[in-house]
């Protein structure tokens, strides 16, 4: 059997697409269109419209979050009951359990702070 860190090391990847959502959609539909046009020879590029106003881009970032860890315990769930005993799979992920909802909440504090 792997190691438990390599064999718990996918559910990390919607974390980090969550967050890199969270934190770089403005910056990439901001500025990627703009490079875009600065690239194709314009000097004064005008800024795009933005697709979402404050408050969508805040919900946005919010249910990014929330879905990463909530896909990321998922998958962390899903390969713990297939590789260890039922009695540990359960057990052994209150504290994984109690520790991303910790994650999650500082996520989202340090967002609205």
């Amino acid at each position: 059997p792997p190691h438990p860190r390599a064999a718990f090391a996918h559910s990390l990847i919607p974390i980090a697409l969550g967050y890199l959502i969270a934190h770089y959609f403005t910056l990439f539909v901001t500025e990627g269109p703009r490079t875009v046009i600065v690239a194709s020879g314009t000097d004064n590029p005008v800024p795009p419209a933005p697709l979402l106003d404050p408050g969508g881009t805040a919900a946005l970032q919010v249910i990014a979050i929330i879905v990463g860890h909530v896909l990321g315990v998922v998958a962390a769930h899903d390969r713990a009951v297939r590789l260890l005993p039922p009695e540990k799979a359960i057990a052994g992920q209150l504290p994984l359990f109690a520790l991303m909802i910790a994650y999650t909440l500082g996520g989202l504090g340090l967002l609205i702070a």
